[in-house]
């Protein structure tokens, strides 16, 4: 395309329009008028399109011309007098007032250049003539009726005169003036939206937007898709404020690859419309000019996924920094960042919770065959006439009771029958303090942080408020004994409203004890058919298998005896192969026929796993083992796991002689999961706001007794260092209490009583990979004889400038305890 621009970034695939504004005009007036109007335009970064000769060739506008009248999202017409004598003028003036609808739909501005606004709306003077002798030649006579209605139509349209009365530089600084009024503000392209209008409405009232009584800070948190909510907020608010911008990924664009945070600041600056001549050269200086340029102006700022108190520091210190009647809204995956960052400033920010979404680009997990099964507990849940409020799923591990439940939890059945939906995990180390707070975290996610100093009884009685006089489901999953029952069954009030509890359990007695409605729902295993789509959907998605391979597919499928975590993994090892004959052939042949078919073949069905851990590479097996370290259906936070494999020495930087720089180690964790993900090894819990990585995870607890049972083989490679880990009652998961090697040592500790811990398990002469404790608060002065090689630190808090004595010290986490009886 023959025209300019003011940037260069082309047409964004996310993006209907291209430019803000095409110019029409005269081509005498091209290097005069038109030409200072274009450039002043282009220096307030309103992306203007002009036109060249080489696009009006032949009879008719060339298409690409026509293209970009459709993606601009404003048309200037320069009427002048020889305007009406180009039958391409003409022609863009139709094309212009068809995509505007006459100046309704998009804003249309006309200048009149040295004529009348009445020549141009009833053809007059030269318009007049320029008119008869189009229709005297005849060769354009079809086209007439049509330039003729569309100089009608924009005649009526206020506009911008200019005539020799008028300086240019007056005229110009008028148009630019009046068109950044009317250009419309170019909305957010969000490729698939959330569908959350109340709650969009919801944060919008609490925005307050009429108010210009103050600046008002928001901080958007939670585990859904908060990049995406608050894009379509954006997008709803935008109209209602002259200067705006929308700063995404800010955690990943402050490190240096990103452009730092002083990059930020200039793109934050120029977005407000403030020129920034040269580089700011430091936040200090960038701080002040953020505040000194727009203390006085309203404005709306977004600042997306941030994930420090520097960030916000840098961008918004406070709410003297911006006018009047501003909105400031922060949006994080970590409540923490923005406490400290009210704690540290005393400025006040509203919170808003969002709760985890369904859109992802992560692995999604695959549920087939259970249609049946989500009808017949359904169809229990609504059930009001038999006794008892208990709905059972019973069934072996690995059979698919969670992923039923969670179906069942999601459907918008459920969201009809029951206003109120709380879920939590209850496992074989039972917590009832755990089961609480998760429950709580449902009902009352706002505060959910403020219950860890409270006690169990405590916590039980707020959850039972918290459910008394509504009609709720709550599901409890994976209950394995009769005594988890017994000690959380007093917090649901019974209202005789219907409301119902799920439970999910290996243990049919547990069914019994909590006079479940019978018959208790048991879930089978798999037919041929159903195992063969499950396995199909793992491997291909939505391509279709080889005619070739079905044979040898479903023969390794019927290895797995129908138990859908035997198939998925068994699928997820098949996946990373070549998909030949030869390669599926080999795989068939190691794969042994173990029975997998009941709860006593354990070691069968744990062999059949193993196979799948012994396929993986040798450079990431320690990092699977290593969740072996955290407690049962724990949820483990993707950040952290992987600092604690670079602290662990499992990813080195890679060393490349090439000039394109190397992946960071963060980056290489990304792809190990990723890997154990796609390998069915490892379950995605949440999702990251933007829904290309994953935030949490966690291990099928199958998985973790192979982690824990490979681990503790003393013919194990990968055992090379001492890895010791207590739950919340000290039990240890590890075969021994004290560590008597020299070699490197991790130590993870869950409970509360921790006095003495560190001395009494790690002699002096032991080298410390990683600390992780929650509640330990350590003298850092009797302590450093063994912390000082430590590279991971997870503590409660201590004075920060002790720290700095850890040369060694790479990842740390400090909270402040006031009650260290407090559970994890």
């Amino acid at each position: 395309m023959g025209g300019s621009s003011s940037s260069d970034k082309g047409a964004a695939p996310s993006s209907h329009f291209r430019y803000d504004v095409f110019l029409s005009f005269r081509g005498y007036t091209r290097l005069r008028f038109t030409d200072t109007l274009y450039h002043a335009l282009i220096n307030k970064r309103i992306d203007t399109f002009r036109d060249s000769e080489e696009l009006r060739i032949g009879e008719e506008l060339e298409g690409s011309l026509l293209e970009v009248i459709e993606r601009s999202r404003m048309s200037i017409l320069i009427l002048c007098d020889k305007y009406p004598t180009s039958r391409w003028c003409l022609d863009e003036l139709v094309k212009i007032m068809e995509c505007s609808e006459n100046g309704r739909k998009r804003p249309v501005l006309p200048i009149y250049f040295n004529v009348a606004k009445s020549d141009v709306q009833f053809q007059l003077n030269e318009y007049g003539k320029a008119m008869a002798a189009h229709q005297e030649k005849g060769r354009y006579n079809h086209k007439l009726e049509a330039w003729r209605s569309a100089l009608s139509e924009v005649g009526k349209i206020y506009g911008q005169r200019c005539d020799h009365n008028t300086p240019w530089g007056m005229a110009i600084d008028n148009i630019v003036e009046e068109v950044t009024k009317r250009l419309p503000p170019l909305p957010l392209h969000i490729d698939r939206p959330l569908g959350c209008d109340s709650e969009l409405e919801e944060v919008k009232l609490l925005l307050d937007i009429g108010s210009h009584a103050t600046c008002f800070m928001l901080g958007i948190h939670g585990d859904g898709e908060i990049g995406k909510f608050v894009a379509e907020l954006y997008n709803k608010i935008r109209p209602h404020f002259v200067i705006a911008s929308f700063l995404s990924n800010i955690s990943e664009k402050t490190n240096e690859s990103g452009g730092g945070l002083e990059h930020l600041q200039e793109t934050l600056l120029s977005e407000m419309g403030e020129e920034v001549k040269s580089k700011i050269g430091s936040t200090f200086k960038g701080s002040s000019e953020i505040k000194r340029r727009l203390g006085q102006k309203r404005v709306l700022l977004v600042l997306d996924d941030v994930d420090s108190t520097h960030q916000l520091n840098s961008l918004a210190g406070g709410i003297d920094w911006f006018g009047p009647g501003s909105r400031i809204i922060i949006t994080t995956r970590y409540e923490d960042v923005l406490d400290d960052y009210v704690s540290n400033n005393g400025v006040e920010v509203k919170k808003y919770f969002i709760t985890e979404g369904s859109g992802s680009t992560v692995k999604e997990e695959n549920v087939v065959g259970l249609e049946k099964d989500f009808e017949i507990v359904i169809n229990q849940l609504k059930d009001e006439d038999s006794p008892g409020n208990v709905v059972s799923i019973v069934g072996m591990g690995g059979i698919g009771k969670t992923t039923l439940a969670r179906k069942i939890y999601n459907s918008n059945e459920v969201k009809k029958l029951f206003p109120c939906c709380a879920w939590a995990t209850v496992s074989k180390e039972f917590s009832a303090k755990e089961v609480f707070k998760s429950l709580l975290k449902c009902l009352k996610p706002s505060t959910s942080k403020f219950e860890d100093s409270s006690g169990e009884e405590e916590l039980r009685q707020k959850v039972r408020k918290c459910l008394e006089g509504k009609k709720y489901l709550v599901v409890l999953d994976d209950v394995w004994d009769t005594k988890a029952w017994h000690t959380v069954k007093n917090c649901f009030p019974e209202n005789n409203d219907a409301s119902t509890i799920l439970i999910t359990t290996r243990n049919d007695q547990v069914a019994y004890v909590s006079e479940s409605k019978e018959p208790h729902h048991n879930l089978s295993f798999m037919d041929k058919e159903r195992s063969w789509e499950l396995f199909h959907k793992e491997v291909f998605c939505r391509r279709n298998c080889p005619p070739e391979l079905e044979y040898i597919g479903r023969s390794i499928v019927e290895t797995c005896k129908g138990l859908p975590l035997a198939i998925k993994t068994t699928a997820g090892l098949v996946a990373k192969r070549e998909r030949s004959e030869d390669a599926w052939e080999e795989i068939m042949n190691l794969l042994p026929y173990w029975s997998v078919a009941d709860e006593d073949s354990s070691e069968e069905m744990m062999e059949l796993l193993k196979f799948s851990y012994d396929d993986l590479p040798n450079k990431m097996k320690p990092c699977f083992l290593y969740l072996g370290v955290f407690p049962e259906d724990k949820e483990i936070r993707v950040r952290d796991l992987i600092r604690l494999w670079i602290a662990e020495g499992f990813i080195e930087p890679i060393q490349t002689g090439r000039s394109k720089s190397p992946p960071q180690p963060e980056d290489i964790g990304e792809q190990y999961l990723k890997e154990l993900v796609d390998r069915n090894l490892v379950q995605v819990v949440k999702t990251r706001c933007d829904g290309k990585g994953v935030k949490t995870c966690q291990i099928h607890d199958l998985f973790r007794e192979l982690c824990i049972s490979e681990s503790n083989k003393p013919d194990n490679n990968n055992n090379n260092a001492c890895k010791l880990s207590f739950p919340s009652n000290i039990g240890s998961y590890a075969s021994i209490v004290t560590c008597h090697h020299s070699c490197t040592c991790s130590l993870f500790l869950y409970g509360h009583d921790t006095e003495g811990w560190p001395h009494h398990i790690i002699p002096e002469d032991c080298r410390v990979n990683v600390i992780y404790y929650k509640y330990w608060e350590p003298d850092l002065t009797e302590d450093l004889k063994w912390l000082k090689n430590v590279r991971f630190l997870k503590i409660a808090f201590t004075e920060s400038h002790e720290l700095c004595k850890l040369q060694s010290l790479e990842t740390c986490h400090m909270g402040y305890i006031e009650n260290l009886s407090i559970g994890d």
